[in-house]
This record gives C-alpha cells, structure tokens and sequence, in this order.
C-alpha cells in the first residue's frame, strides 16, 4: 500500500486528482478553488492561505462549492472503486494521512456520502469512521459457522471434564 510521509504528499495527490476530474468533467474550478483544497488551521497548508480563504469568503458560495467538489469526488470514487485497485490504495492511504490532522478536504470527503451519484463513503474508496451499511458477503454464515464451533467446543470440553470426574 502506497504511504505518504507528509500531509503536504497527501494533499498534493488529492488536489491533483479533483483537478484532473473537473477538467475531464469540464468543471470550471479556478486557481483559488484549487488553493481553498489546502486549507487547514492545523496542519500544512500554502504560504498565503490567509488571502486566499479571506478571497474565497468574498466570492464564493461555500454550500455549492462543496457540493461541486463533492460531486467531484463522487466521480472519482464511482471510476476507481473496484476497477482501479492502485489508484483506489493511493486515494485511501492520502486521505488516512489527512485524518490524522485538521484538514478543510475532509470536510469535502464527508460532503460526498451526501451524493447519490457514486459509491457510499466508507465503502471502499472513500475512509470514513462509520462502518458501512451493507454486510460483506457470507458475514452472517461465518458468524454462524463460529457460534455452532463455539457451542461445540464447549459440550466436548463439558463431556471430557465428566470422563475424567467418573460420572
């Protein structure tokens, strides 16, 4: 699985790939759209980040641009998740990176599991801290199979202690 030492590295990869997508998409997304992806009050972010944010404030509508960037991220998730095994790894190794601090793109990766036009966040693609709603396949028949090795285990380990007790 791809690492990333720094949350600069991690940044780096996720900005590039929402810019290649709304490019693809034909999505205008300006140069302080793409700046606004590296905010963070914690952790690395741009040298002038302070213009920046206090320019996106002035211009832009926060509520459509992270539904833009959302949908955006949804179109990534839905081309990768299953077909795409590396990229989907770098996409989760970035964004476990990212967890680990304050960062404004999380905010937007949470936004997607919003967005029905792609995957679920948390199911592959996409971390998150919820589960996902759907069981993986045959969860319930190991369950199941455990439960009755369990079950077993104990009516032999009760049957062995009367042998050896004589009754």
């Amino acid at each position: 699985m791809h690492q990333f030492a720094t949350d600069r590295e991690a940044l780096d990869f996720l900005v590039g790939r929402i810019a290649v997508e709304a490019k693809r998409e034909d999505v205008p997304l300006s140069d302080i759209e793409r700046k606004i992806l590296y905010f963070s009050e914690t952790g690395w972010t741009l040298p002038d980040m302070a213009a920046v944010s206090a320019t996106f404030d002035q211009n832009y509508d926060q509520g459509e641009y992270e539904q833009k960037v959302a949908r955006l991220i949804a179109k990534i998730s839905a081309e990768h998740h299953g077909h795409n095994k590396e990229e989907e790894e770098k996409w989760d190794a970035a964004a476990l990176k990212l967890s680990e601090g304050d960062h404004y793109i999380q905010v937007l990766l949470n936004v997607t599991s919003s967005i029905h036009d792609g995957p679920p966040a948390g199911h592959g693609f996409i971390p998150s801290l919820n589960p996902p709603a759907v069981r993986p396949p045959y969860d319930r028949l190991k369950l199941l199979v455990v439960a009755m090795l369990v079950l077993f285990a104990a009516l032999l380990l009760t049957l062995f202690k009367n042998w050896l007790t004589g009754r």
